[in-house]
C-alpha cells in the first residue's frame, strides 16, 4: 500500500522544499563540492520563465518533485511548439532500486500530466535507457512513445490532442576539441546549476585538472548549460546537460569517484617528448 502524499504546486513559496536543493532530502548525508546556492538560483530563474510543477510531501516531509516548462523556454534542445517539456522528477529517501521509487514517481507524473493536458498540446521529454534514471519504461507506461534514440537517451512524446506535430531534437552543434596534435589534452565539459551533482562534479573536474603533473598541457573549457539558448548552443549527441570529452572522446562524468578522476585525466594527457 502506497503512503498518502500531499501535492502542492511548485511556487516561490514551495521551491525550497525541492529535495535536490540545499537542505533537501536528496543531499542529506552526502558530500558535495562547489557553491550549491547556484541550484536554488537556477530554479528561481526558471520559475520566472514559466517553469511549473509540483512538490510532494509524505508524513509532512518533502519527498519528491516534478518540473516542466513550456517548450519555448525549456532549457532542453527540443523543438515542440505549443507543447511543454518534462524537465526533471525525483522521489528521494529510497534506494533507486526500491520499487517504491518508481511507484511514487509515477504517481507524481500522473498528477502533472493531468494538470498539463488542459494547457499544452503535448509533453516531450528525454528519457534514458536505464531502469531507474528517467527510465523510458516508466514513460512508456504513462503513454509516451519514443520518437528517436541516441543511445542511451531518447526523445519521448505524449500528445494531448490529435494531429499535433511531433517534437524534434535540435542537431548537435558543439564539436569537442582535439589537441593531441599539439601534444596537449583538451578537456571540454558541460555542466548545469540545475543539479547539485553537476555543480559538484564541475568543481571536482577543475581540481583534477589543476592537480595534473603538467597542468599547462591540459586545456579545460567549460560550458554552463542553464538556459534554452545554452541548450541549443552547446548541444552534443546524445544530448545531456552534463558531459566531458577528453580530446574528443566522451568520458562518463560520474564513473570516476575521488582521485580516480585525476588519474583518468592524467592517463589521457599525450606523452611529452621529454618523457618519450
Amino acid at each position: 500500500m502506497t503512503e498518502p502524499i500531499e501535492i502542492l504546486p511548485l511556487s516561490p513559496e514551495t521551491l525550497d522544499d525541492v529535495v535536490c536543493l540545499p537542505g533537501g532530502l536528496e543531499l542529506a548525508g552526502k558530500a558535495f563540492q562547489g557553491d550549491l546556492s547556484q541550484v536554488r538560483a537556477w530554479h528561481r530563474a526558471r520559475l520566472s520563465e514559466g517553469m511549473r510543477g509540483i512538490v510532494a510531501y509524505a508524513g509532512g516531509r518533502p519527498r519528491g518533485f516534478v518540473e516542466f516548462a513550456p517548450a519555448e523556454t525549456a532549457p532542453f534542445p527540443i523543438v515542440a511548439p505549443g507543447a511543454c517539456v518534462l524537465l526533471c522528477f525525483h522521489w528521494a529517501g529510497t534506494e533507486p532500486e526500491d520499487p517504491a521509487h518508481l511507484t511514487e514517481e509515477r504517481r507524481m507524473l500522473e498528477a502533472v500530466l493531468d494538470a498539463a493536458r488542459s494547457e499544452f498540446a503535448g509533453m516531450a521529454t528525454l528519457g534514458w535507457n536505464h531502469p531507474t534514471h528517467y527510465p523510458l519504461a516508466l514513460l512508456a507506461a504513462l503513454g509516451f512513445r519514443e520518437m528517436v534514440r541516441e543511445e542511451p537517451i531518447a526523445l519521448a512524446w505524449l500528445p494531448f490532442q490529435a494531429g499535433v506535430p511531433a517534437p524534434r531534437l535540435a542537431p548537435a552543434r558543439l564539436r569537442p576539441r582535439d589537441l593531441s596534435g599539439e601534444g596537449r589534452l583538451a578537456v571540454d565539459a558541460g555542466w548545469s546549476a540545475r543539479c547539485p551533482y553537476s555543480v559538484s562534479f564541475a568543481e571536482r573536474l577543475r581540481a583534477a585538472v589543476a592537480l595534473q603533473a603538467e597542468p599547462d598541457r591540459v586545456s579545460l573549457s567549460e560550458r554552463r548549460i542553464d538556459t534554452r539558448d545554452d541548450a541549443f548552443e552547446f548541444a552534443v549527441s546524445p544530448w545531456d546537460w552534463g558531459w566531458v570529452y577528453l580530446n574528443g572522446r566522451a568520458l562518463n562524468p560520474f564513473a570516476f569517484p575521488g582521485d580516480a578522476l585525476r588519474r583518468e585525466i592524467a592517463r589521457h594527457v599525450p606523452q611529452s617528448p621529454s618523457r618519450a
